[in-house]
């Protein structure tokens, strides 16, 4: 399914990131930039081959998976278990189908697991380095593997084994981690930490949809579909309580605590879920030895993974383009309306006076709308494309003579601060039908900035959307 429908907004952020090439991001590590712009230009936009890495990753996880509960003493049909309640896990199928940070970090952080739960069966510390470079690249990734971690060697001292923390092998690989990490944290450093405001960006975002705290659970539980959420229930439970399990207790606290901290701190739900691994291998792995279970288990399952299956179509996009509009597919739904609301500016900007084109420029309330408009905008003679928002932001600001400019976004309440003139100029119609981030946003012909570009750019400078959902008008 990887050539449908189109890019993703964050697919086409990284594609336009790719082209700044740093080392940091005011929302990110570099890595996925560079991954991205590498393939793009490898194979010429080809988006079966933009996706070939995330797949591969998804059907990794489903190998860890395995991998891991035979670490915990999980036979066969255990580790058959444990894969398919990850290979049918939402969470998995539909990382596995863009790439984006979630799903790269999801494969990483299952193998430093593995990796982690290996070396306490075997106390081989060159384990602890392998997981210390798996981190490192992880957090190229994504910084939420600080938390993880911060929290695992909390509850190792806690509850055991208390001689992971005096191996020196582990704090070569926190060394490792450091230096691997250092230009990032130094980027972020000089430009004020940028990631902090980020996050309380995400933060208002997640309680503003009303997923924080205990109301985001579902989602997290949700993630991990329905053989995967009677797993993690049981799972949770034997890890936390069985003595035949107590060295691996900790990982159930590093879960329940990964969880706490999301809830209380506004991170998105399914953050945790690139922990689910530990937690089913701990459950397959109790299950097989319970006779009450042993008998019936397969009878329970095998209905469960007919269910699971039944659920992909409104997971991945197996369904013709005509039908999306009436399917639960939130993340296909992203997927289009681009080159669409490309067609709308363009019809805006081609209404324009011909001596105003020149003093032209775009600007958009969302970096994902001005990567959409970076991508598609030139085959169509748009003007240069800038937002304020995330990393856009850093990008670059419009030229000091640009006196029009046509914004994708937000309300006149906003702009009037910035510009003498503000009118309605047209509105992005992705002529599917289909309600997405886009759909119905207005497109405003703003003229006379009051103050100079230089002094007008930093109060442009936004990490969250200046408007909600359903604000634009």
């Amino acid at each position: 399914m990887s050539n449908r429908f189109g890019y993703s907004g964050d697919e086409l952020y990284f594609l336009v990131a790719g082209q700044h090439l740093d080392w940091g991001y005011a929302d990110q590590p570099p890595m996925l930039p560079l991954l991205t712009h590498v393939i793009d230009v490898v194979f010429g936009g080809s988006l079966v081959a933009l996706r070939t890495p995330p797949a591969l990753m998804a059907a990794g996880s489903v190998v860890i998976a395995a991998l891991t509960t035979r670490e915990l003493g999980g036979r066969r049909r255990a580790q058959i278990l444990a894969a398919a309640a990850c290979a049918l896990a939402p969470i998995t199928i539909q990382s596995g189908h863009l790439l984006i940070t979630n799903g790269v970090d999801i494969f990483l952080a299952s193998v430093s697991c593995w990796l982690l739960v290996r070396w306490v069966r075997l106390r081989d510390d060159r384990l602890l380095l392998a997981t210390g470079a798996v981190v490192a690249v992880e957090l190229q990734v994504k910084y939420l593997a600080v938390t993880f971690w911060v929290i695992v060697l909390a509850a190792a001292w806690v509850f055991g084994p208390r001689e992971l923390l005096r191996r020196t092998k582990l704090w070569i690989g926190v060394l490792l981690v450091l230096i691997v990490s250092a230009p990032s944290l130094v980027w972020q450093a000089q430009h004020g930490w940028p990631q902090f405001a980020v996050s309380k960006a995400i933060a208002g975002e997640v309680a503003d949809s009303h997923t924080d705290g205990v109301r985001g659970l579902p989602i997290l539980l949700g993630g991990a579909g329905a053989i995967g959420l009677l797993l993690i229930v049981h799972g949770l439970v034997r890890l936390l309580g069985s003595p035949r399990l107590r060295p691996y207790r900790f990982l159930g606290w590093a879960f329940v605590g990964v969880v706490i901290v999301y809830a209380v701190t506004g991170g998105r739900s399914y953050y945790a879920g690139s922990y689910f691994i530990p937690v089913w291998a701990a459950a397959v792995v109790d299950l097989q030895d319970s006779p009450r279970i042993r008998k019936w288990r397969w009878w329970i399952a095998t209905p469960l993974v007919a269910a699971s299956i039944a659920t992909v179509p409104a997971l991945l996009p197996v369904y013709p383009l005509s039908k999306l509009a009436d399917m639960p597919d939130k993340v296909s739904m992203e997927t289009v309306g681009w080159q669409e609301m490309a067609d709308s500016v363009a019809a805006v900007y081609e209404a324009m006076p011909p001596a105003d084109r020149s003093t032209t420029a775009i600007v958009t309330d969302h970096y994902e709308q001005a990567a959409a408009l970076e991508r598609y905008g030139p085959s169509r003679g748009l003007p240069p494309v800038y937002s304020g928002n995330r990393s856009y932001w850093y990008f670059g600001r419009p030229a000091g003579t640009t006196r029009h400019v046509i914004y994708v976004g937000a309300n006149t309440g906003y702009l009037d601060k910035f510009f003498g003139t503000v009118r309605k100029a047209g509105r992005v119609d992705n002529r599917l039908g289909v309600d997405n981030i886009n759909q119905g946003m207005p497109i405003w012909l703003c003229e006379g900035p009051k103050e100079s570009w230089a002094v007008l750019w930093p109060k442009l400078d936004h990490q969250a959307m200046v408007i909600r959902r359903g604000d634009s008008s």
